[in-house]
């Protein structure tokens, strides 16, 4: 029975600015216009007919159309992120008062300031991709930088009350809105709150935050720290463009000795896996293990439809599952069923293609870093 109670107990603000029931969600499956936080206040968004529309399926024990990307994950009995919030938070929806606009939880990308450009990535989270996204595809986007006043006292405002969670992922969040989100935090503080609060940021890992932010996190119950890790050695450093591998690693070794002497700090990885690396999957999860590090979290690249791990033509998705079967993990093993139910292989033509721009452009080889994979091309 689908029933997520995002809509009613979240709220999400993307790089962008869209606002949305999760980051999940797919606004361009409905002909409304999108709610941002450039032209409309949170209370629009939470009057509006999209997402009035959204709670009103769940209630009827349907799969609204935006939510297409937990629908497909859960029937490859992959676990998506409504089922693994209701995992966590289970206690608190239970005794949620849907009479009451008040929300549980937000996740809130303070802008798209980034210092990477991610191949799966592109130039609306990142504003580091705005000059080769301009010369590649002849668009520019320009970063949104999260300075409305209005929008920072809304959030305020709706999270001083019975706030449990707060997400903050990226851009890079410890270059994107630091002034706002150090706001929120000492707001969050003031209302004597915070110890009921745990906070999850998902960083890149190329930058280890200062003194002031362990300040304001030590009043706060928990601090979730997550790594995003989408590869190790060159691998690593072609999906996460220009990032330096030797020095993420000094990076995690850090975290991994605060985790050790902090006790509201805790450590997780996420690895989203694509076109780039579902090779790969289990040789991360043999590095996680050999680092001592948490088991990681595995998302699926949804957009750019040419970099999902599906793309690969049948003879590679093959090789692909045969590698993947000999892997001892079940989390790995689960993604070979998506690779049977799920063919995107027609937008192949469209990875190479746009492969061989982005090596041109940043002078890289992929059949020199992904020598495994390059064989499926031939």
């Amino acid at each position: 029975m689908p029933f997520c109670y995002a809509p009613w107990t979240n709220i999400d603000i993307s790089p962008t600015g869209c606002i949305s029931p999760c980051c999940k969600f797919l606004h361009d499956k409905y002909d409304s216009p999108i709610h941002t936080i450039q032209n409309n206040s949170i209370k629009e968004y939470m009057d509006s007919h999209v997402l009035n529309e959204v709670k009103e399926q769940f209630l009827q024990n349907q799969w609204p159309k935006g939510c297409e990307r937990c629908r497909i994950e859960e029937s490859n009995n992959i676990e998506s992120k409504r089922q693994l919030d209701y995992i966590r938070w289970k206690s608190h929806y239970e005794n949620y008062d849907f009479s009451k606009p008040d929300l549980l939880t937000a996740s809130i990308a303070f802008g798209n300031a980034c210092n990477l450009k991610c191949i799966t990535c592109d130039s609306r989270c990142s504003s580091t991709w705005r000059k080769e996204w301009k010369a590649i595809y002849n668009v520019d986007i320009k970063p949104l930088h999260f300075k409305h006043n209005n929008i920072i006292q809304e959030i305020v405002n709706l999270t001083k009350k019975d706030l449990i969670h707060f997400d903050i992922p990226g851009g890079e969040p410890f270059i994107s809105g630091i002034n706002e989100q150090k706001y929120i935090l000492k707001s969050l503080i003031e209302s004597g709150r915070s110890e009921s609060i745990s906070i999850h940021y998902t960083t890149n890992a190329t930058i280890y935050p200062d003194k002031s932010w362990w300040e304001l996190w030590k009043h706060f119950k928990e601090i979730d720290m997550q790594l995003s890790i989408d590869g190790i050695g060159p691998r690593f450093e072609y999906i996460r463009y220009p990032a330096n591998w030797e020095s993420v690693n000094q990076n995690i070794q850090k975290y991994k000795e605060a985790e050790k002497k902090l006790n509201n700090l805790r450590l997780s990885i996420s690895h989203t896996v694509s076109a780039f690396n579902i090779l790969y999957v289990g040789d991360f999860f043999e590095w996680c293990e050999t680092e001592s590090l948490p088991k990681p979290w595995l998302g699926r690249v949804h957009s750019p439809d040419y970099m999902r791990p599906s793309v690969w033509p049948q003879h590679a998705k093959n090789k692909i599952i045969g590698k993947l079967e000999k892997s001892l993990h079940p989390d790995v093993k689960s993604w070979i069923e998506l690779l049977y139910n799920t063919d995107d292989s027609d937008k192949f033509p469209e990875f190479l293609k746009n492969l061989h721009k982005h090596d041109q452009y940043r002078n890289l080889n992929f059949s020199e870093t992904f020598p495994e994979m390059a064989k499926f091309i031939k």
